[in-house]
């Protein structure tokens, strides 16, 4: 798997990032020729008592930037 990531073409303007010291790394897609940059926030519900609720997780992702939230909004029309 190493390998194939490394196989991957990388964009001549794509900026370094030091993952060690950010504080979150945000997801970046090209859509249509809009940069869409989104933040992942996981939520996990229940006690170790309700095993119903044990499982039970749940992942968003939200905009990161203004220009990401609007392309959203304008994309749900």
């Amino acid at each position: 798997m190493l390998r194939e990531l490394q196989a991957l073409p990388i964009a001549e303007d794509t900026p370094d990032a030091d993952t060690a010291s950010s504080i979150a790394v945000p997801l970046q897609l090209d859509v249509d020729g809009h940069a869409l940059s989104l933040l992942s926030t996981t939520t996990v519900f229940g006690t170790p008592v309700d095993i119903t609720l044990a499982e039970l997780a749940l992942e968003a992702f939200v905009p990161a930037d203004a220009a990401t939230a609007e392309r959203l909004r304008a994309m749900a029309g």
